[in-house]
């Protein structure tokens, strides 16, 4: 008896282990998906656009990286970058490269929210920037310390069924 409880302890610890593992979002070609943040402060959708593909296997592209972010400080400006596991990425900006829906933008590369402290913001970015990454992620930061990011996602080579 005791050996079969030590057995089912030891089974339910192994499941709750991989349980808490952090599920990485696939993003594949002709597809958007919602990235939300960690603490649940808003959204990113992932969008490609311009898929180039070889053999069923994207080669080149481009993404479209929209960012809804709530809860900021109206008063403070914040930068977004676009960051892979692997240190490559993009800070979001100049303003030739912005769609800005809600906020404005401060200098070339920060972004002011609008009163209700949101920030409805949009960068297409070459999918090379992170295609090598393992997890990427968008984060918001004031001063060069995080405020917001979002759940881990990968873009996928492949394209969808």
């Amino acid at each position: 008896m005791r050996r079969i409880i030590i057995t089912l302890l030891g089974f339910g610890l192994i499941l709750t282990g991989c349980s808490n593992e952090a599920s990485v979002t696939e993003v594949r070609a002709y597809k958007a998906e919602d990235i939300p943040f960690e603490d649940g402060s808003g959204r990113v959708t992932i969008a490609f656009e311009d898929t180039i593909l070889d053999d069923g296997a994207i080669v080149e592209g481009i993404i479209d990286v929209i960012v809804l972010a709530k809860g900021l400080k109206p008063t403070t400006n914040y930068e977004i970058s676009l960051k892979g596991d692997n240190n490559q990425g993009v800070v979001f900006g100049p303003k030739e490269n912005i769609n800005i829906r809600f906020g404005t933008m401060v200098g070339e590369t920060l972004f002011q929210p609008n009163e209700q402290g949101e920030l409805y913001v949009s960068m297409k970015n070459p999918l090379r920037i992170i295609s090598n990454a393992k997890e990427v992620r968008v984060i918001v930061s004031e001063n060069e310390k995080e405020v917001l990011r979002t759940e881990p996602f990968i873009v996928s080579k492949k394209t969808t069924q």
